[in-house]
């Protein structure tokens, strides 16, 4: 595997390069436009020298500081597989050779591997010390990871361009306070006219939104239809005509523009409408608002405050960015969302318990498929093929979930809900799938009758799995290589360039697809290697080699990819970091528990498996800690009165107001 692979891996980074030279504007379009850290030094390796020579403070300022942490991670992971790896690989893997026993009988794989050391060893004793070394390291290398993060975290606070940094999102308005006029006047009440900029109401639109809609289709049907004609030579006899619901032919070219037409004129109609019935308290009004002030401390001010005694209304919060608000979760009734939000927790449990007989469902009946000729190769895939649905698939699920049950009110915010969830969903089904089984509600039931056997549980079942998880690993690399070529991309540029400019088939073969290679899913994935090279990596000493090599690969194809090829990321000022380090504690806590695990079964003596217990309080208190030592979310007041005394931070080309309202 580790050869088949490799290889694998090599020639997908040939392909890159020879795309990369020969189509620029997908590989290299932020070079192209200006908007790039640096431009790459010439030859075939130049992008891997500009890959590795830029700093994360220096990417932080072109990708943004959530893109820019996604390298501190790989730097963390590679440190990590260091710290943890070098005395497991030089010290405790030849001794477990030499003195284990040879309990691995001819896995040759195992020989340096807890799997070469026979019950009842001496070794389990190293094996306690070995535990709270991992742990320790951990511990210590995250906290120092968060307080290096913290600093630029304040800066990006510091240095938030206005209207963003001075202006609260409110929710839930009373009745009475539903119009722009209202809004600001209660601000205006509270704080003083002359310190409240606007107050905005985020206003009904969906008339507006649908005559908008129609006219966007009917263009971009103008635009296929013209260039397609275009390519065959404009030829008067050969004008696009297609058949109505009337059964007539019409032009197509006419019968578009009238379409344009038609909405253009019904959307100034309703945006006129919806402007002068704004004045009105109620009606297109939501209970969704912008009060944007003078000064950023009146906002800081404005965000610590309760209004009223009933803590469902005027809930103050800080405002996602303008480019990626959902508008239509902040126009939502908050009473209908509540219900929404429980269906959509259902539906999560539902995936959870419906995962794995979906993945053996599918698999089967793919397995009864007779493929004539081609039956033996379709073998060696159908049994699969349950698990790779799933697995790719199962975060444009959570995302559907999402967008429709849950108010959001921003995409990136569902990209870190996303992170959240299928976090989760990795750790049960992956991670813990051997000590899962074949039915998720058996194993819970399991937990929950008879808490103390999840000790027997990982300790028995997971160890088992080592050889399958450092094929895992190995297989993440070929995946990173994939993602270099961007082909999906790709095949959307070449397909568009053959009926536009190509311009217009980049722009329209732009982003990649957020739902698998968004920030959410990548964060998920790269914390949950790190996971499997942490919790495996006593049991087996090689996988941290690995998943160190995972990292740097990670590090190097990635640090072109992001600041070179693809399109700008709406930035949270480092959210997912934090979140992928909580996920490490979860992480740590799953190897506590099956080290104990192993070594209340293996050791000759339970004395080991308490020692390594130990670790357990251990870890929940450093996450607790966590929490308390780091102060990230706001900016402190002692950092408040440093960025006073800085010039004032840019000011955004985005308001908050709905973009469909502003005049086209």
């Amino acid at each position: 595997g580790l050869g088949t692979n490799s290889l694998m891996m090599c020639i997908c980074m040939v392909v890159f390069m020879v795309l990369r030279v020969r189509y620029p504007p997908m590989f290299s379009y932020n070079v192209i436009n200006g908007t790039a850290p640096e431009t790459p030094p010439e030859g075939i390796f130049g992008w891997a020298q500009a890959s590795w020579r830029l700093p994360v403070d220096r990417l932080e300022h072109y990708v943004g500081l959530d893109q820019a942490m996604l390298f501190e991670f790989t730097h963390l992971g590679m440190r990590l597989m260091l710290r943890i790896g070098a005395p497991l690989v030089c010290v405790v893997g030849p001794m477990n050779f030499a003195f284990g026993g040879m309990a691995a009988g001819e896995d040759r794989l195992s020989y340096i591997s807890l799997g070469n050391v026979r019950a009842g060893h001496w070794l389990y004793w190293v094996y306690a010390a070995v535990v709270w070394y991992v742990v320790v390291v951990v511990q210590r290398s995250v906290y120092e990871a968060q307080a290096r993060f913290l600093p630029r975290r304040f800066e990006w606070l510091r240095t938030m361009p206005e209207p963003r940094s001075t202006t609260v999102l409110v929710e839930n308005i009373p009745p009475e306070r539903r119009s722009d006029e209202e809004l600001r006047k209660f601000f205006g009440e509270l704080f003083s006219e002359d310190k409240v900029k606007s107050a905005y109401v985020v206003k009904h639109t969906d008339v507006l939104q649908e005559a908008l809609g129609r006219k966007t289709a009917a263009e971009e049907a103008l635009r296929t239809v013209t260039a397609t004609w275009e390519k065959a030579g404009s030829d008067p006899e050969q004008r696009p005509r297609h058949l109505t619901m009337t059964g007539q032919f019409m032009d197509s070219i006419e019968y578009y523009e009238t379409a344009i037409t038609d909405a253009q004129a019904q959307a100034v109609a309703e945006r006129e409408r919806i402007n002068k019935a704004s004045s009105e308290i109620g009606g297109v009004n939501s209970a969704a608002g912008f009060v944007t002030f003078h000064d950023r401390s009146d906002a800081e001010v404005a965000l610590s405050l309760t209004y009223t005694a009933d803590e469902e209304e005027w809930i103050v919060s800080n405002p996602p960015d303008p480019q990626s608000i959902r508008w239509e979760d902040l126009k939502a009734d908050p009473n209908a969302t509540s219900a929404e939000t429980t269906l959509g927790y259902a539906l999560i449990v539902g995936l959870y318990v419906g995962y794995l007989p979906i993945i053996i469902g599918i698999g089967y009946y793919a397995s009864q498929v007779n493929m004539g000729p081609l039956q033996l190769f379709w073998m060696s895939f159908a049994p699969s093929l349950g698990l790779l649905f799933m697995m790719n698939f199962l975060p444009t699920f959570l995302l559907i979930i999402f967008r429709k049950c849950f108010s959001l009110k921003c995409d990136a915010w569902s990209q870190q809900h996303l992170h959240t969830y299928y976090f989760w969903f990795n750790m049960v089904f992956v991670v813990l799938v051997t000590a899962v089984g074949q039915s998720f509600v058996g194993f819970a039931e399991t937990l929950i009758a008879h808490p103390l056997s999840m000790f027997e549980l990982f300790g028995s079942k997971m160890p088992t799995a080592t050889h399958f998880y450092m094929n895992y690993l190995v297989l993440q690399w070929v995946s990173h290589s994939m993602n270099m070529m961007r082909y999906v991309n790709m095949f959307k540029y070449l397909a568009f360039r053959k009926l536009f400019d190509e311009e217009t088939a980049r722009s329209m073969s732009e982003p990649e697809d957020q739902d698998f290679y968004g920030t959410g899913s990548r964060s998920t994935r790269w914390t949950t290697n790190l996971v499997i090279s942490i919790v495996f990596s006593s049991i087996s000493p090689m996988i941290s080699v690995l998943g160190f090599i995972n990292f740097f690969i990670c590090r190097a194809w990635y640090g072109y990819l992001i600041p070179f090829a693809e399109t700008k990321k709406p930035d949270l000022g480092g959210e997912f970091w934090v979140q992928k380090l909580r996920h490490i504690f979860v992480g740590l806590l799953i190897y506590s528990i099956m080290m104990t695990g192993v070594l209340l079964g293996r050791a000759s003596s339970p004395v080991p498996g308490f020692i390594a217990a130990g670790t357990l309080p251990y870890v929940a208190w450093s996450y607790h800690r966590f929490h308390t030592e780091f102060f990230w979310e706001k900016l402190p007041f002692s950092e408040f009165r440093k960025a006073s005394g800085l010039p004032p931070p840019p000011k955004g080309a985005l308001q908050y107001t709905q973009p469909e309202l502003a005049e086209s």
